[in-house]
């Protein structure tokens, strides 16, 4: 398939370049989902996007994971620098694509478009205009309970993702395409019933961008450890030094991982929500 032939050497080196590639894939997965799949479109594109960047990222984990396997934690930063970007221009790439779709569908497109990721945020979340409102008109009141609270779901996620990697290699893009369209629709769902004015939708996003990138960032560490352990089984031997190497990087990216995921639920409590009450 030619999107599969993509040269990977391209994203090593200028990891922007997958922002592209997440942004056209989320499209192309909407399009091919409502041409061949309308009635599921929100689950469809999801697998569609899915499966377009897997072989991207499963080439650039075997990269990663022959540096590692090589260093350690020699050049810790410097060698994870590109593969760090990578995925995290993916995830907005991504992101961008869903908001995009979210802002210029019609009404009727856009509750099938986003039709999972809606019922998801009502049912799981308890999503509402109504508690939307309900918190714009409650002070500002926060507690360290709700600090743990973020931090245990959002750690789960994290080691969901490991395990996903680990087993999968790059398997856990899935949940990883699946949190970009997540956030996106709850941005676009919180827009609806707030803004009435592009500046203040930008600035909406921009709160939302304070804890959500470090919160993605540390789940992304979490995915690419997971991913280099999985290639690491397949290529060194146990116990070798190449193997010992990759272990002892992994850990030190999921500990990271780990400082992200709490900075970001200190700042979900305490910063986003006193700044979104001020511009809501």
């Amino acid at each position: 398939m030619v999107l599969e032939s993509i040269k990977i050497k391209w994203i090593k080196h200028r990891p922007y370049i997958a922002f592209f590639f997440g942004l056209i894939y989320t499209i192309i997965g909407y399009f091919v989902a409502f041409i061949f799949f309308k009635s599921y479109i929100s689950i469809a594109m999801l697998f569609l996007s899915t499966l377009l960047v897997v072989p991207s990222l499963v080439k650039l984990l075997d990269l990663e994971e022959s540096l590692e396997s090589r260093y350690g934690l020699r050049h810790f930063f410097s060698e994870h620098k590109d593969i760090v970007e990578a995925y995290i221009f993916l995830f907005i790439g991504v992101f961008i694509g869903y908001l995009m779709l979210g802002f210029f569908m019609s009404a009727e497109h856009y509750l099938t478009a986003f039709e999972f990721q809606r019922d998801f945020l009502i049912g799981q979340e308890g999503l509402s205009g109504e508690l939307i409102g309900n918190f714009m008109n409650t002070p500002f009141e926060p507690q360290i309970a709700d600090v743990f609270s973020v931090l245990t779901n959002n750690l789960i996620v994290a080691i969901i993702l490991f395990i996903l990697s680990l087993v999968y290699g790059a398997g856990a893009i899935f949940l990883i395409i699946f949190n970009a369209s997540i956030f996106a629709s709850f941005i676009t769902f919180v827009i609806d019933h707030l803004a009435d004015k592009a500046s203040t939708a930008f600035a909406i996003l921009g709160v939302f961008s304070i804890h959500m990138i470090p919160e993605v960032s540390g789940f992304l560490l979490a995915a690419i450890s997971g991913g280099v352990v999985s290639k690491a089984l397949m290529k060194e031997k146990l116990g070798g030094r190449g193997f010992s190497n990759v272990i002892t990087d992994a850990t030190a990216l999921l500990f990271v991982s780990c400082l992200m995921i709490i900075f970001a639920a200190f700042l979900e409590v305490y910063v986003t929500p006193f700044l979104f009450k001020m511009i809501g």
